[in-house]
């Protein structure tokens, strides 16, 4: 189960960045369908090897996300072949992050970029 702090995050980014309105009936699809990992000021949200990392913005550039992001990717890797995010076009500091832990572009659609990781690489 996620705070009502992160949701609250979730809800902003998928307005901003998506510019979609979601309702609360969502929380309850994703914490009943993904595997949510929480952390201090952040959470993960994962299906299968694709996941989605979300800090309240309270939180962000104030702590270890280097550290948080190598313990899942290794755990992730531990599961997977190939780890995919996806990051909307413009999220120049998510691109940014996942470029430094390896993650590749992949394509683009619709103002959103697919990358991913081999797990070897980890």
């Amino acid at each position: 189960m996620m705070t009502d702090e992160l949701w609250e995050t979730v809800k902003i980014y998928l307005k901003d960045r998506l510019n979609q309105n979601v309702s609360d009936d969502l929380r309850f699809v994703l914490e009943q369908s993904t595997e949510i990992t929480q952390f201090d000021g952040g959470v993960f949200i994962a299906s299968g090897n694709e996941f989605d990392l979300f800090v309240v913005p309270r939180k962000r550039g104030k702590w270890r996300i280097r550290s948080e992001i190598s313990n899942y990717l290794m755990n992730m890797a531990k599961r997977y072949d190939t780890i995919v995010v996806r990051i909307c076009e413009g999220n120049n500091k998510s691109l940014r992050l996942a470029k430094h832990f390896g993650f590749k572009e992949i394509n683009r659609d619709d103002g959103v970029i697919r990358l991913e990781k081999q797990s070897w690489v980890v």
